[in-house]
């Protein structure tokens, strides 16, 4: 490797919307550290994470600094925290949850950049789901299955929802947010199906 292919690399590691990224590891870790103490400071320091982590795309287009790189940390940092958060409000079935998300992410991952396109004849009730990047009704439902539910389910195991929400809305919430979760099951099982579909398909070698 080149002294020029390192300062490149080196650039990218140290792009901003990266320092962001490693900024959000830090306040996740942070937040599950005080998670059995302090439950309001952790839905804070969660909260301040996942606002970070709509930043820090925007701070990509508006530098010009995308890289795969970036694009990989994100999402490893979203994995990360979400699996921390699923293997301490439910130890049993969390894991499993945790479990799917990375095998999901493995797969896509491993299409590299044209991960979309393996969407594109995806069944309509998959396609809904991916349309505009998740900027759909549907989309939106799901995503908030994925990223809210989590932490909703932990403010009710510490009964922080009791100090903002009424009781009806706090359970409407989590059957809501639970369905969209199940959506999403559903889309990353599909996504998993397909991609050992693709592998079992590929000339095998003798």
């Amino acid at each position: 490797m080149t002294t020029k292919h390192r300062d490149v690399q080196w650039r990218v590691l140290w792009y901003w919307p990266n320092v962001i990224g490693y900024v959000r590891l830090a306040l996740t870790l942070a937040a599950v550290y005080l998670a059995w103490q302090r439950p309001i400071l952790f839905i804070v320091l969660y909260a301040i994470q996942a606002t970070l982590d709509g930043i820090d795309g925007y701070v990509a287009r508006r530098l010009n600094q995308i890289s795969p790189f970036g694009a990989w940390l994100d999402v490893v940092i979203d994995n990360v925290s979400r699996t921390l958060l699923w293997c301490y409000i439910a130890p049993t079935f969390g894991p499993l949850i945790a479990c799917l998300e990375w095998l999901t992410f493995a797969c896509t991952h491993a299409s590299g950049p044209a991960w979309k396109h393996q969407f594109d004849d995806a069944p309509e009730w998959v396609a809904a789901v991916m349309r505009k990047g998740f900027r759909t009704p549907l989309g939106v439902y799901v995503i908030a299955g994925i990223h809210v539910l989590p932490i909703v389910l932990y403010g009710r195991a510490n009964h922080v929802d009791e100090l903002f929400l009424p009781a009806w809305l706090s359970y409407g919430s989590v059957l809501i947010l639970s369905s969209g979760r199940i959506y999403g099951m559903c889309v990353e099982l599909w996504v998993v199906a397909r991609h050992m579909r693709a592998l079992l398909s590929q000339p095998q070698e003798a």
